[in-house]
């Protein structure tokens, strides 16, 4: 999608040509997305990957756990934190596999995976519609190919 973005001046902003950036045509002065760390979490257990359906976005699809890294937090604790809230339940064997940027709207997506550990999924009301564990051979609807999520649910990465 393309958000509409004004200048102060009142002047509609277009994409710029060559770079990831919007540019005012009145002025000529460009704006670089400011990108704010994000974190995407597959988790396995045994042959199978936990995926969510999400109350707000993306609600036609399953994916990945993800959220906004905290101030004064490591990406590690947010992978943690981030699957306590959304699904109640705990990880070990963090491991980070990769990155995505997304420049509009303004996020690097910082993909890990994670073993299931313990306890017993309970979504997070205000955002998780369902979650539960899936087999890579019995996908429900996904994301789209290209994304990070894709990614790491079908196994590429």
């Amino acid at each position: 999608f393309r958000r509409v973005l004004f200048r102060s001046c009142g002047t509609l902003m277009i994409d710029d040509k060559y770079e990831t950036a919007r540019l005012c045509p009145k002025c000529k002065e460009k704006f670089y997305p400011q990108v704010t760390p994000a974190v995407i979490v597959l988790i396995e257990k045994d042959d199978e990957i936990l995926l969510a359906k999400h109350i707000e976005r993306n609600n036609d699809i399953y994916t990945c756990l993800a959220g906004f890294v905290e101030p004064g937090e490591s990406s590690e604790q947010a992978v943690i934190r981030e699957i306590r809230e959304e699904v109640g339940i705990e990880v070990q064997n963090i491991r980070y596999i990769t990155s995505q940027a997304w420049p509009f709207p303004n996020q690097l997506m910082l993909a890990f995976k994670a073993d299931y550990k313990c306890g017993e999924i309970v979504p997070q009301e205000n955002e998780i519609e369902e979650a539960k564990w899936f087999k890579r051979s019995n996908l429900p609807a996904i994301p789209k190919e290209g994304s990070v999520a894709w990614r790491l649910i079908t196994g590429e990465i």
